[in-house]
């Protein structure tokens, strides 16, 4: 689903992009146990590239592949990241247009929960990553997208959601197992993980 005025503003904004840079790679890094250097990694949902940006100035990536929904959004990216290593397209998590067991990580910024049919989406990412590569990932949990201003500001689909123990286990049917404990932050309104195709 594209986001909507409210949601655009959330997660547009210099806050939010400092966020990605310093928390989230932190985050991110660790979870890698290191960082992606020399590594081709897909961004599922890029926005206007901040993602693609952390990928490749954070996490050490040599070239990074993005897509987002909204075309508005692609067009914004290809502004913020024009003549560095990234290929960026008008793209759909449920439909990757990448071969199989093409990239070595897949790195998801809060996508997968905006996605109606979310299991397809991640059936999408196992089947890109090479054997070994790694999926990271943030996303926000049923009881939070629930919440009065959830329901109210956004256009998250309301069915089919998941908590973490659901995501993790949709994980697992698709061959891509946790290489630790999922992780619970900013008070429990998201969890970051990561997980390795085998």
């Amino acid at each position: 689903m594209k986001l909507n005025h409210i949601e655009r503003a959330a997660m547009n904004n210099p806050i939010r992009a400092a966020h990605q840079h310093h928390r989230e790679a932190a985050w991110f890094r660790r979870l890698a146990r290191g960082d992606l250097s020399g590594r081709h990694v897909l961004e599922v949902g890029c926005g206007r590239g901040v993602g693609s940006k952390v990928i490749l100035d954070r996490l050490g990536a040599s070239r990074v592949t993005a897509f987002d929904l909204d075309e508005s959004m692609v067009e914004l990216a290809r502004r913020r990241l024009h003549g560095r290593p990234v290929t960026l397209s008008v793209g759909d998590v449920c439909e990757i247009e990448q071969p199989s067991a093409s990239v070595d990580a897949v790195v998801d910024f809060g996508i997968i929960h905006h996605v109606p049919d979310w299991q397809q989406a991640v059936r999408e990412i196992a089947r890109v990553l090479k054997p070994g590569g790694l999926l990271l990932f943030e996303e926000l949990p049923a009881h939070v997208l629930d919440t009065w201003v959830f329901r109210t500001f956004t256009v998250h689909p309301r069915d089919n959601r998941f908590e973490a123990p659901d995501f993790a286990a949709e994980l697992a049917r698709h061959g891509l197992h946790g290489t630790g404990t999922i992780e619970r932050r900013l008070g429990g309104m998201v969890f970051v993980g990561a997980a390795r195709k085998v």
